[in-house]
């Protein structure tokens, strides 16, 4: 079954509208786990208060916590490659940005899942506790990089067929 023009500017405007408020979820819990963090205001770690924030900022980077991020990748891939060839320049610059924002947030992620990795060896670098907590942290690493690949390659996609429609 092919899809016309039409159906795939709808389904690309459906699929970037579902991605954008995905990502905007994403966001809500990241900015949720940030108050929640500056909170507190006593250290019941042996890193301090700090430490303590780090580790409640770094929550977001679990793999059970960043799968929320899925979709919106998904999603802004999807309509990316549904409007390869599209002239409709504002949908596809909605499409792209969404691509290109979600990648960029999973850079942070990483971030944050390293400095949480950090956390843990100043916490308690010999406890299993401490090796269960890197091994998340790690898993969560691998799906933002994943994500960040596919988001990186449909917005080469999209920039590659741009330049090369006429105009």
């Amino acid at each position: 079954m092919s899809l016309g023009e039409r159906d795939r500017q709808r389904w690309a405007l459906a699929l970037t509208t579902a991605g954008w408020l995905v990502l905007a979820a994403y966001l809500l819990l990241l900015i949720a786990q940030i108050r929640r963090a500056f909170a507190v205001t006593v250290g019941s770690f042996e890193d301090g208060v700090w430490g303590q924030r780090i580790e409640l900022v770094s929550f977001v980077t679990l793999p059970q916590n960043l799968v929320i991020l899925v979709p919106a990748a998904a999603a802004g891939v999807g309509a990316v490659m549904l409007l390869h060839d599209a002239t409709q320049e504002l949908q596809v610059s909605w499409a792209r940005q969404l691509v290109r924002i979600t990648a960029g947030l999973n850079y942070v992620v990483v971030a944050l899942a390293v400095l949480g990795i950090v956390d843990v060896f100043m916490q308690t670098p010999d406890s299993i506790g401490g090796t269960t907590a890197i091994l998340t942290r790690v898993g969560g690493i691998l799906m933002a990089i994943a994500m960040i690949r596919v988001c990186l390659e449909a917005e080469r996609t999209a920039i590659d067929a741009g330049s090369a429609l006429p105009g």
